[in-house]
């Protein structure tokens, strides 16, 4: 057979992350911009494209059935109208305990995730798809926890070190240095990568 080419874009030849944003389009959970064959890889991921990724890598998975519905009939937020592009998916993504809202009741679905709040998403993901393999929902740790520098005092401390030593899918910001920066906006590139890390470690059994 001809093996699959591997997909490439034109804006990501030096970027620290190459490998895995081709690696998560083969996958299928994530692609680039067909009109200028572009990745945008230092665009920032909003909470609702998050969701749509993460429904996506959970229907990849082997033995995970997703189960999205097509369409809803009530607002699952109150500032996401029924007929918005990702209404269903972030409805899924409640009901499966993956998102939750603010506490003003709203989910913010055009707001850009902060890298802290794409490690939730991350963890709840993987315990939601272990679950539905069958598997203890622990998240094993694979590697030592990585010792970040800026995360000692933020809310999301021990799931970002629980997320480092669950195969690397916390790291330090552009894989350089020692800080995570909890509250900045989670780049494509780099949620790429760690939702690649999170799909393979649960694929692996881990």
């Amino acid at each position: 057979p001809t093996p699959t080419p591997t997909p490439t874009f034109r804006d990501i030849s030096g970027d620290i992350y190459r490998s895995e944003i081709e690696a998560a389009v083969r996958v299928g959970f994530i692609s680039g911009f067909l009109e200028d064959n572009t990745f945008r890889p230092q665009s920032a991921l909003t909470r609702e494209q998050v969701v749509s990724m993460v429904l996506d890598a959970m229907g990849a998975l082997p033995d995970v059935n997703p189960n999205a519905p097509a369409q809803v009939n009530a607002a699952p937020f109150p500032d996401v109208a029924v007929n918005r592009w990702s209404a269903a998916k972030i409805q899924w993504a409640k009901a499966s305990g993956i998102v939750t809202g603010y506490p003003d009741g709203n989910f913010r679905p055009s707001q850009a995730v902060t890298r802290a709040e794409l490690m939730v998403i991350m963890k709840k993901a993987a315990e939601y798809a272990k679950t539905q393999k069958g598997m203890a929902m622990t998240l094993g740790q694979t590697q030592n926890p990585f010792a970040f520098s800026d995360t000692s005092t933020h809310w999301a401390r021990s799931l970002i070190s629980e997320m480092s030593g669950y195969c690397g899918v916390a790291s330090p910001v552009n894989e350089q240095g020692t800080q995570f920066q909890p509250n900045s906006p989670a780049l494509r590139n780099y949620a790429a990568a760690a939702t690649l890390r999170m799909y393979n470690c649960v694929r692996n059994g881990q």
